[in-house]
């Protein structure tokens, strides 16, 4: 499987992000709208990534080819993949939790993701 790059893809993702809020809201947003990318989306789209990785879908280079497709291997991964998924969900119906809860889901988010990835 062809490796791709994490950095290179993210770069993409920021800059499709970017032109959607400017197209809908002009070009006065646009450094908003980056602000809002590397705030608030680049470490869930990190975490949708490495997933796709030890799931074997995505080959990513910074995840390690020892990572690669190993959920299927480790009972334990499936777990994991399914509580990201599940603290992702949450954060998502969920838009105006208070500070202290979204932290709260936010740090059980990164412990569950942490277990992704040796």
């Amino acid at each position: 499987m062809q490796p791709n790059s994490l950095y290179r893809a993210a770069t993409q993702a920021a800059r499709e992000w970017c032109r959607e809020i400017v197209e809908r809201l002009g070009p006065a947003h646009e450094a908003a709208a980056y602000a809002e990318w590397n705030r608030d989306r680049f470490w869930f789209w990190v975490v949708d990534r490495a997933i796709e990785h030890v799931e074997g879908k995505v080959y990513w280079e910074e995840c390690g080819r020892r990572n690669f497709s190993r959920a299927g291997q480790r009972p334990a991964l499936d777990e994991a993949v399914r509580r990201v998924r599940e603290l992702q969900r949450q954060l998502a119906m969920d838009s105006l939790p208070s500070f202290k809860a979204k932290e709260e889901l936010v740090n059980k988010l990164a412990e569950a993701a942490n277990e992704l990835l040796e």
